[in-house]
């Protein structure tokens, strides 16, 4: 896990940046009715969760190891996202949020063994 603190400071920021942005986009389409923030929100979370998944996977050591999985799992995500918005296919919206969600499981997962 020690390999995460290599990350560069400005990477680090840009996925808080994209994270805020994602959730600023949301409220802003939801109180406003408004489709194309929505669709930008999609966007800007699939590219969030591609970017934290490659940056996990190739930050991991064991390529069997939750961070690893956690990394390709949110990289599926991401890129099933990515697809869905464009496609407008909601089985790949489902496929996306439930990668997403385990990536992030077993990211908690391997920041807990490592403590």
């Amino acid at each position: 896990m020690h390999s995460l603190e290599s990350v560069p400071e400005s990477v680090q920021r840009s996925i808080v940046f994209g994270i805020l942005l994602y959730f600023t986009l949301i409220v802003y389409a939801e109180i406003a009715n408004e489709p194309l923030a929505g669709f930008a929100a999609d966007i800007v979370f699939a590219f969030v969760a591609i970017t934290v998944g490659v940056l996990l996977f190739t930050r991991a050591t064991d390529r069997l190891s939750p961070l690893s999985a956690g990394g390709l799992c949110l990289l599926v995500g991401g890129i099933a996202q990515l697809i869905a918005v464009f496609t407008g296919e909601l089985l790949l919206h489902a496929v996306a949020s439930m990668a997403v969600f385990v990536g992030i499981g077993l990211y908690i997962l391997a920041v807990w063994l490592e403590t």
